[in-house]
């Protein structure tokens, strides 16, 4: 379960690797019909989707579609000299990647070009024709406060990491807590524990237990961490510019972050433990756990909505509420649409919340030590809220 984490990790990276050495390595072969500047042009340009085969003849039409045809190159570009007519003719059946869009921008590129030759402008005036406009981005939330990211995308694709990140934790610990109370209770060990432990006691060392592995794993993940960042860094820059990915994220904006998923997974703990109290049998574990799983879904799912909209009326009052806080206020601070005090601020709810939680787990464990019935354990908890719902009037 340690180095599960780490595994997926590094199979994320050499899945992606692999599909970009894919692509890298099935570029489409094209041959060009066009004036001979228009070919060299198109060859010069340093294209991924896409090579130009200079060496067929293209002049022989009948044996360019026969080349088509047997797989001998993988499209035939045909331009004209003024640009005002382009057709691409390609095999569909090709395992080559499909170049259209790189092809329609390079064309485009070199059409402006041509118009620019014959306006009588200069190499110099069309290149500041069509060089990027550069735009200064400043993050600014609703109160007029700059948010400090630097680079705002690369703390956007951290936030995403650890999103995914944390729901793979979560997932991991709401089986583990759920297994340990359920499994104690369904087997009727408990009874010979409790006869010489105190139930409350007994829950205080198993969720003491509980945390000491996470611990144990934290500072595990920390020191291969710190172990990785110095390999990497003294990689060399071609290989991967750790700098250029780091730049935008602050020592802060991780503290928030790593904060937020530690508390949410103690919140999730005492959830699950829960529900895992009114276990009757071993059978009902899976039933208990899933339950505190679908709940989890909730935030995971709205974090990717509100990577497009971080300002949506659900993302902003979620991302202060515990068991919703971790999947939605790193998003929302990596956007500029909220800043690190809201950040603190959610995680301060959270850590109260944690506390409540606690003794109303301790208090529910307590006093379903000995329940037994033939419901599960979602029919057993409405059945509990509705005694406490009468109760209470």
């Amino acid at each position: 379960m340690i180095l599960a984490p780490i595994l997926l990790i590094v199979i994320g990276i050499g899945f992606t690797k692999y599909i970009n050495d894919q692509n890298s390595d099935h570029k489409a072969i094209i041959a060009v019909v066009a004036d001979k500047n228009i070919q060299e042009a198109l060859k010069k340009q340093k294209a991924s989707t896409y090579k130009v085969n200079s060496k067929i003849n293209t002049h022989n039409k009948n044996k360019l579609k026969i080349d088509l045809a047997d797989g001998v190159v993988d499209g035939i570009l045909y331009i004209n000299n003024d640009f005002s007519e382009v057709d691409y003719k390609y095999n569909a059946s090709t395992n080559s990647s499909d170049p259209t869009n790189e092809l329609k921008k390079n064309i485009t590129l070199l059409k402006s070009q041509y118009m620019a030759s014959e306006a009588g402008l200069s190499e110099y005036q069309w290149q500041n024709i069509i060089k990027d406009v550069k735009v200064q981005k400043e993050n600014v939330n609703y109160d007029g406060n700059t948010v400090k990211l630097n680079n705002s995308e690369s703390a956007q694709y951290f936030s995403e990491f650890a999103v995914i990140i944390a729901f793979f934790f979560l997932t991991s610990y709401i089986s583990i807590t759920g297994a340990e109370i359920g499994n104690e209770k369904g087997n009727h060990l408990i009874e010979g524990l409790t006869a010489a432990i105190p139930a409350d006691r007994h829950y205080a060392g198993k969720m003491l237990g509980i945390f000491y592995l996470i611990g144990f794993q934290i500072i595990i993940y920390c020191g291969l961490g710190g172990l990785g960042y110095v390999i990497v860094k003294n990689l060399h820059k071609k290989f991967i510019d750790l700098n250029k990915y780091l730049s935008g994220i602050s020592t802060q904006y991780i503290i928030i972050v790593v904060m937020l998923t530690i508390v949410s997974l103690v919140l999730y703990v005492f959830l699950a433990a829960i529900f895992a109290s009114f276990v009757s049998r071993v059978e009902d574990i899976s039933q208990a756990t899933s339950s505190v799983a679908s709940i989890m879904l909730i935030p995971y799912f709205l974090s990717f909505l509100t990577q497009s909209n971080p300002n949506l009326a659900i993302s902003k009052v979620l991302s202060y509420f515990p068991y919703m806080s971790q999947g939605l206020m790193p998003v929302r601070i990596a956007r500029g649409a909220a800043t690190y005090s809201d950040g603190y601020i959610s995680l301060l709810i959270s850590v109260i919340f944690a506390v409540i939680m606690y003794l109303f787990s301790a208090k529910v464990y307590k006093n379903n030590v000995f329940a037994y019935s033939s419901e599960t354990p979602i029919k057993a908890v409405l059945k509990r809220l509705n005694l406490f719902n009468k109760t209470s009037q």
